[in-house]
């Protein structure tokens, strides 16, 4: 993959951990806008889904004025749909659809930090957020993609982030965003949860994956 193609990977799992990982704030959203976020996102996949995807968004933004009252039902969409009150509808954490207990922490959580270790990558978590968030892991994602577009011809990166998906990411992402697409109030998170799950299916078959296959307890 060339790195044009890499580098443009890179900014869209960058944009998913900044939108997935922290309840929203002014400053980003008013820079999706001035900056045409939907005119400017990599064509990686051109599918109908992806455009309506794309048409959330833009839907959105053309509505955004960045009052109070917007942000507040902003986040209580973000709030809502990652962290609760109660159980969030999309949970956001790996082991909530990996584990049958849906414990946060559990082994998923612990198989992910293993991995980490392994290839000696550090997250510095300035919260008690459980490693295997899914913004967190598009951090992850959009680190080791910057590396290997750094460094294209070294075969270590691409099977650092093949390994990351297969066994850490994609099992349960597709039913988390699901739920994100299902219970979204906002045009907004809509859009995100669309082009999210397009990202990841755009990689499986880019990378030629094979996604660790196990049961989905939510």
């Amino acid at each position: 993959m060339n790195i044009e193609k890499l580098q443009d990977l890179q900014a869209i799992a960058n944009v998913l951990h900044s939108v997935l990982t922290i309840y929203p704030e002014l400053d980003l959203i008013n820079t999706f806008k001035d900056q045409d976020i939907v005119e400017n996102w990599p064509q990686l996949l051109v599918t109908d889904t992806n455009i309506k995807g794309l048409t959330h968004l833009k839907a959105y933004l053309a509505q955004w004025t960045g009052d109070e009252a917007e942000l507040i039902r902003l986040k209580l969409d973000y709030g809502m749909l990652f962290y609760g009150p109660g159980t969030p509808f999309a949970a956001p954490w790996g082991s909530a659809y990996t584990s049958s207990s849906q414990l946060l922490n559990d082994f998923s959580t612990v198989t992910l930090k293993q991995f980490y270790a392994v290839n000696d990558i550090n997250i510095d978590m300035r919260t008690n957020e459980p490693l295997d968030h899914i913004g967190l892991i598009f951090a992850v994602l959009s680190f080791l993609l910057n590396k290997a577009a750094e460094d294209p011809t070294n075969p270590l990166y691409q099977k650092t982030i093949n390994e990351l998906l297969e066994k850490h990411l994609l099992p349960w992402a597709y039913r988390c965003l699901d739920l994100a697409y299902s219970h979204a109030e906002t045009d907004y998170y809509k859009a995100f949860s669309i082009l999210a799950k397009e990202y990841l299916l755009y990689l499986e078959q880019t990378f030629e994956l094979n996604p660790k296959r196990i049961a989905i307890y939510r």
